[in-house]
């Protein structure tokens, strides 16, 4: 079903910026366990921390973990495995334009209605990720 509205092409395009996702505790022990490192390590090398808020470091207008793909994949945060399939793209069709343009993973034969029923079907499913 996902295949439906979205094929990954791993352009890395949602891998650039300068923000990046904040990492919950269960996203923060995944990488740690795919990285195979102390999280003292993985805290001080990738991490940027202020305050409460953990996300991962950005380095040259990308995340820190993106090198022509995602070197952290199996340990990657839990947004990051959703995205760009996110319930913020149910919020107005200007929104899925925007989130649609820059992605070329998202099937763009479909009305956004037709987008939308399929997500919303997905986002019920408690097992969904892309």
């Amino acid at each position: 079903m996902i295949a439906d509205i979205f094929t990954c092409t791993r352009c890395g395009f949602c891998c650039h910026g300068e923000t990046t996702v904040s990492l919950d505790a269960d996203d923060r022990k995944r990488m740690v366990q795919a990285l195979n490192r102390p999280e003292e390590d993985v805290r001080r090398s990738f991490w940027r921390i202020s305050g409460n808020v953990v996300q991962m470091q950005t380095i040259e207008g990308h995340c820190i973990f993106y090198d022509n793909g995602c070197s952290v994949h199996d340990g990657r945060p839990r947004r990051c495995g959703e995205w760009p399939l996110h319930p913020s793209i149910l919020i107005d069709e200007a929104n899925f334009r925007t989130i649609a343009d820059s992605c070329p993973g998202i099937n763009k034969s479909l009305s956004y209605r037709q987008f939308c029923e399929v997500l919303r079907e997905l986002l019920n499913n408690d097992s969904f990720s892309c």
